[in-house]
């Protein structure tokens, strides 16, 4: 008969349901139950893939108020090959400082329009600038001040101009910053002082995927150095490479939470879980 089942053991037709008879309260219970915390779980599960530990991104963790804390650090940038520098001489004489005031100024045509630039002093590969009446100076390696004070030297002791101050200046300072961070690409900026939380701020910050032990390259003396810098420290402002020098390169790794966990397919497996488990949630909520 429909809805009997033929037991072979005994040959005999028995008669048992196919579909079980009404769930009693307490059975239904369990179900509803089970299904709420399957959800909850799978929900929790989905979103906890792509949660973020504060320790993992928070800047100088443990810094502590210390006024009046010395400064041990030269920011002052040193002086490379290629590096463009605006060279001003002043005396009480006018007239002496002519040749070096001609130099420092140069004209320029951009659509028609005539405009007045600074154009100062290329250090050549030899790390080398070329002076009126001074002639060749070594400018590479050095800082502005030094350089500055050897020049008046040299116009003191040839007797050019006794009063000489020189004042000196890189026109093209620069960085490199690449990797998670918003806004990547060369910086320009004027003047010499930057550090490195200034420079990822003009960068537009890292991302929430940015590793922050980020790398710094540094070409020095014809030495290139790299370093390992992590922003989370907060001894990173007692660091040598605290300031920046002229064309550093930063480069931010993407984190292993977004290697391992945070690529495409994780993130649509996670909100497919999310998903999933609050739908069986409200599911099992309705049949109450």
């Amino acid at each position: 008969m429909p809805g009997d089942i033929l037991r072979p053991s005994t040959g005999k037709a028995d008669t048992m349901p196919i579909f079980p008879s009404s769930p009693t309260p307490e059975a239904m219970y369990k179900f509803i139950r089970n299904s709420i915390l399957t959800g909850l779980t799978l929900s929790i599960a989905g979103l906890f893939s792509s949660c973020v530990s504060p320790r993992e991104v928070i800047y100088l963790q443990g810094i502590e108020a210390t006024p009046n804390q010395p400064v041990k650090q030269n920011y002052e940038a040193t002086i490379q090959c290629d590096d463009q520098l605006y060279i001003s001489v002043s005396s009480r004489q006018p007239e002496l400082v002519a040749p070096f005031a001609q130099a420092e100024i140069g004209q320029q045509s951009s659509s028609g329009n005539s405009a007045q630039r600074q154009q100062g002093y290329l250090v050549n590969a030899r790390g080398d600038i070329v002076l009126p009446i001074i002639g060749r100076i070594k400018a590479a390696g050095k800082t502005c001040t030094q350089l500055g004070d050897d020049i008046a030297n040299a116009l003191r002791q040839g007797e050019y101009i006794s009063d000489a101050s020189v004042n000196v200046q890189i026109t093209n300072f620069k960085f490199t910053v690449l990797g998670e961070v918003s806004g990547n690409g060369v910086k320009n900026v004027q003047g010499q002082r930057v550090t490195i939380l200034e420079a990822v701020s003009m960068a537009g910050d890292l991302t929430i995927d940015g590793n922050r032990d980020i790398t710094l390259i540094r070409e020095k003396n014809g030495q290139r150095e790299i370093a390992r810098l992590d922003l989370r420290d907060k001894d990173i402002i007692n660091s040598p490479y605290y300031y920046l020098q002229q064309n550093d390169v930063i480069y931010v790794t993407p984190s292993d939470r977004k290697i391992n966990t945070r690529s495409e397919e994780m993130q649509t497996l996670g909100f497919a879980m999310s998903g999933v488990g609050l739908v069986a949630a409200i599911v099992a909520l309705c049949a109450i």
